[in-house]
């Protein structure tokens, strides 16, 4: 296996820092470009299996921090926002696609919670992407574990401009600007999904309750193109282990149905 970091810097000269990997680096094959959630890293075990998984079946793959996000990237992660992590993943498909050992004509976004929404709202407008799994993803910024508040601690955390989460993998409190929100209330995801004309694998766990089902479902019913909706038994939002390998036989069969590989 080859295996190469890197990092990517922005106009702030500050960076992203990720992985690509391939089993079979003297020749072309699709790319599928991981996106961590909210308060995740690169380097849990979950993507490291699906990466493996992914290689195993023919893919180069890429894992990486955003530049304000948890992990490696050297931005402040106060000021993530859906906007800035959209542009992590459009310079990530710059830096990949420029590899020879990638097929740029195949390139696949795999996300994960505000991963998964920021896949689609970036695919929508995005013609190199070549196909989306999206994994327990909000259709509605407001409706999540993370931003559903009620309107009195809405209107305090205006007042502050900034808002505490708690991180179990970092075992703290962590300070979010209020941006986060401002950015995420205007994403129009009503218009992303309509305009998305890639293939969509949307997987989404029978007991999240981080998200609700109706997330998945709202999105499932309003893209227009090919689509595909599968609610694995017993998952909650973050899929363990047994869970990935029990997902990803729907991902391959997604992936060979419209990817040739």
């Amino acid at each position: 296996m080859v295996s190469e970091r890197f990092e990517v810097l922005n106009e702030k000269e500050q960076s992203l820092v990720g992985v690509i990997e391939t089993d079979h680096p003297r020749k072309q094959q699709p790319v599928a470009i991981i996106l961590n959630g909210f308060l995740d890293t690169m380097e849990t075990g979950q993507k490291k299996l699906l990466s493996k998984m992914l290689r195993a079946d023919g893919f180069v793959t890429v894992r990486f921090d955003y530049t304000y996000g948890f992990g490696n990237g050297t931005g402040d992660v106060s000021f993530f926002t859906l906007t800035n992590q959209v542009q992590d993943v459009e310079r990530v498909i710059d830096h990949a696609t420029r590899r020879g050992y990638v097929d740029p004509s195949k390139v696949v976004l795999l996300g994960h919670c505000f991963g998964g929404m920021g896949a689609i709202l970036l695919a929508a407008f995005d013609e190199r992407v070549s196909a989306v799994v999206s994994i327990s993803t909000p259709y509605w910024f407001e409706d999540t574990k993370v931003t559903r508040m009620p309107d009195r601690d809405l209107s305090r955390m205006r007042l502050k401009r900034y808002f505490h989460l708690h991180s179990k993998r970092l075992g703290k409190e962590v300070r979010v600007d209020y941006t986060f929100f401002e950015d995420g209330m205007k994403k129009d995801m009503a218009r992303a999904v309509r305009n998305l004309e890639q293939p969509l694998l949307l997987i989404h766990g029978e007991n999240d309750a981080s998200i609700p089902l109706a997330n998945a479902e709202e999105i499932y019913n309003r893209v227009p193109g090919k689509k595909y909706l599968e609610v694995v038994d017993g998952m909650e939002h973050d899929p363990d282990d047994p869970q990935v390998k029990k997902m990803y036989p729907l991902i391959k069969d997604f992936l060979k149905k419209h990817i040739k590989f």
